[in-house]
């Protein structure tokens, strides 16, 4: 248990030794809800990367992925095409880590302890401690334990001390923060007259004897894709969910043996008037309290909180929602606050409070005691959790059975998906990609079955949307070359296609030709049906209007007023531009942006440094077989996530 640490010293010794002997508290948890095969090792399923002696687990991954989407930071449909890179850059970490400690970097308990309480202010007071379940409480909250936080800041600080060793002479010339200044601030101004393709497709009128030519000519690119039929037999996990029953003596026995996770601490509902002194001169603080006192005088008189709150407070979040804070429980405020507020009753207000952002006005609008949550009102969402946890080990058993019936009898799809109570999706003939009924594109059954011959039976195969299945390959048509009359369509688009960007090419250099020699440019684009654009002026890392970065016409910028310059090729498209205006760059006028510039470059280039360094040592201690990542796990993983 955490005390009121008297010494630093102690403080050290007690938090980073105590703290990892603290029972954490009980979770009812479940991994990834179909997730695997009895098949496979579980202990392999778990592991997603070996970095030296360190695993990254599933369960790892899965804890970051629940505080990211809860906290709304990413869209849980993204996860699939995200995970991946969340764990290469998790393994690249903490494989630069594990180089730190070879090279005999160390990180000392005081380093760890200042760590954490510059990460978590609210909870220490002077180097201690000041509530230990609050902080716990907060962890909790966040799917965290007190060892997991402190073997985090410790890798941090591990990674950051090699870091500063790499970036030791890192040097930005006065050339560089001249030539960024410059490219930060000069603009350009252009016109364009576009030329797509698209314009010029109506001219086009293809010669079947040409098309028929053409087919010839590239008949090995024409083909008819191999064509497979199969059966799929698919278990849902909403459906087997939907049959589980938790009864009234497991919800009991669950809400006992996890009751921990259900105290609720003692939290006030509380607003508050701010008037604000921190990083004020105390010059201004006697005015400042007076005003606060003047706040204050008004609401003892009849005066709406809320409305003053929007007037007067400097805390400019909950000014405007009426000085509203909402719910809160002890340690999340700085002391004095908290020891005022939760002093009063509800709708009782206090006197001016001062801390050290300045002078508070607060009251208490409701106030709720410690409590253990009922077992009436988290019934409902215990038998929730309880039927997740059991769903994982009742798709893993009936995905098992339908495999071994099938493997026994492949032609008796039909039978095997009633006997289990599972659809059945009959595919006649398709090719690898097409969407399959109910399914939709699924790379996990295409793939399976290139590897499979007519009768095989895949594996238990891990689908999008928490779904099991099982595929039977009844049989398949090998790819062969296809007549003219089958992609006769295809051919003719070709032919337009590649036509129609020939003579847009043309008409932009007929244009730009025109241009070069004087022509008006307004008339130009009105003889070849086209428009001239003028774009808003813009800088280096702006996006001109219809043409996308301005990276991809620098000449705007290099070019003197009035030149022409193109065709270009912007986004399928021949472009000629022509140089109307630039603003040039006085560098002695940007004095005062020369330090923040400055300071980006050196960011930019520590960026660069770090990723050179961390690669580095990826790639040494892959070749060295210290690091491994299981790619089959991760993207089983990944897919779990896909939502159709």
């Amino acid at each position: 248990m955490f005390n009121l640490f008297r010494s630093r010293a102690k403080a050290v010794r007690y938090l980073l030794g105590g703290l990892l002997t603290l029972v954490a508290l009980s979770m009812v948890t479940y991994l990834i809800p179909g997730y695997g095969s009895s098949t496979r090792s579980s202990n392999e399923d778990s592991v997603l990367a070996d970095i030296g002696g360190d695993k990254l687990t599933v369960q790892e991954v899965q804890q970051v992925i629940d505080r990211i989407t809860r906290s709304g930071q990413m869209p849980r449909e993204m996860l699939e095409v995200y995970l991946p890179q969340m764990v290469d850059e998790e393994v690249r970490r903490r494989a630069t880590i594990y180089e730190a400690e070879r090279l005999g970097l160390t990180v000392s308990d005081d380093e760890v302890l200042t760590g954490l309480m510059s990460e978590f202010p609210q909870f220490f007071q002077n180097g201690t401690l000041v509530s230990k379940e609050q902080f716990e409480l907060t962890l909790a909250q966040q799917g965290m334990t007190t060892q997991q936080v402190i073997d985090e800041m410790r890798r941090q600080l591990l990674l950051r001390k090699l870091q500063n060793v790499a970036l030791q002479g890192l040097v930005v010339t006065p050339k560089e923060v001249d030539d960024e200044l410059v490219r930060k601030n000069e603009k350009a101004k252009i016109q364009y007259i576009a030329f797509p393709p698209a314009k010029f497709r109506d001219q086009i009128k293809p010669d079947p004897q040409e098309m028929q030519k053409i087919f010839e000519a590239n008949r090995a690119q024409y083909t008819i894709p191999e064509k497979r039929s199969f059966d799929v037999v698919v278990v849902d996990q909403a459906k087997v969910e939907q049959s589980l029953v938790v009864s009234d003596a497991q919800l009991r026995a669950a809400y006992s043996a996890s009751m921990d996770n259900f105290r609720m601490p003692e939290r006030i509902k509380v607003r508050h008037i701010l008037i604000k002194t921190m990083g004020k001169p105390d010059s201004e603080k006697k005015q400042l309290q007076a005003k606060a006192e003047d706040v204050l005088k008004q609401l003892k008189n009849g005066g709406d909180f809320a409305a003053l709150a929007k007037k007067y407070s400097d805390d400019t979040v909950s000014a405007q929602k009426g000085g509203d804070l909402d719910w809160i429980v002890r340690g999340q405020t700085v002391p004095e606050f908290e020891k005022v507020a939760f002093s009063l009753k509800p709708n009782e207000m206090s006197g001016v409070v001062t801390t050290e952002f300045g002078y508070h006005i607060i009251q208490v609008t409701d106030k709720e005691p410690a409590r253990v949550k009922p077992f009436d009102e988290v019934k409902a969402g215990l038998a929730d959790q309880m039927k997740k946890q059991q769903v994982g080990e009742k798709m893993q058993s009936l995905g098992d059975q339908i495999h071994e019936a099938l493997q026994k009898a492949p032609g008796s799809a039909a039978q095997v998906a009633k006997q289990f109570d599972a659809e059945l999706v009959t595919v006649p003939k398709a090719s690898a990609g097409e969407a399959i009924p109910t399914l939709g594109v699924a790379p996990e059954i295409d793939n399976a079955l290139a590897a499979m011959k007519k009768g095989d039976v895949s594996p238990v195969l891990v689908l999008p949307a928490n779904r099991l299945a099982v595929v039977v390959l009844n049989d398949r048509t090998p790819a062969r070359p296809a007549e003219f009359s089958e992609v006769e369509s295809q051919v003719r688009e070709r032919v337009i296609s590649d036509k129609s960007q020939v003579i847009a090419g043309d008409r932009a250099k007929e244009a730009a030709d025109k241009l070069k020699a004087g022509a008006d440019m307004e008339k130009v684009a009105k003889s070849m049906k086209l428009e001239v654009t003028t774009p808003a002026e813009f800088g280096h890392s702006d996006s001109v209007e219809g043409l996308g970065p301005a990276g991809l016409i620098e000449d705007a910028f290099t070019k003197p007023v009035g030149t022409i310059f193109g065709p270009v090729m912007v986004q399928g498209r021949n472009v000629v531009c022509k140089v109307i205006d630039k603003k040039s760059v006085d560098l002695a006028n940007l004095a005062q942006e020369r330090e923040s510039v400055l300071q980006s470059i050196k960011s930019k280039k520590a960026r660069a440094v770090n990723d050179l360094l961390m690669d580095s040592v990826l790639t040494r201690l892959t070749s060295e077989g210290k690091v491994k990542i299981h790619r089959d796990t991760v993207k089983r993983l990944a897919a779990s996530f896909r939502q159709r």
